[in-house]
């Protein structure tokens, strides 16, 4: 069991009956068997767009967070899914910063 302190920000919190409430900011002791949480998932609505997800802890670290519907399991969400279709080869429209030609 490893203990550590944790500091959440303010935020706003959905209450049971629709509405909401704002919790301060505070410092909280969080108790975590690191080898437990490996692998464990939750629901939650997206924070950019509202819809569901679910997001996993992977083993190696970090998450990823797939589409919540069901039949959607394996669909990553593209809200907090960045990178893929990116190259390290510049564009043809993106200057060299030391090039004094004119596009």
């Amino acid at each position: 069991m490893e203990a550590r302190w944790i500091k959440r920000s303010a935020h706003m919190r959905r209450l049971p009956d629709g509405g909401s409430t704002f919790v301060r900011e505070c410092w909280v002791l969080q108790f975590s068997d690191p080898a437990a949480d490996k692998g464990r998932a939750y629901r939650h609505p997206c924070p950019h767009c509202g819809a569901k997800i679910v997001s996993v802890h992977m083993p190696n670290g970090g998450w990823a967070h797939f589409e919540g519907a069901s039949g959607l399991g394996s669909v990553k969400h593209p809200c907090l899914h960045r990178g893929e279709g990116l190259s390290k080869a510049a564009d043809d429209k993106t200057r060299d910063l030391f090039d004094d030609r004119e596009v």
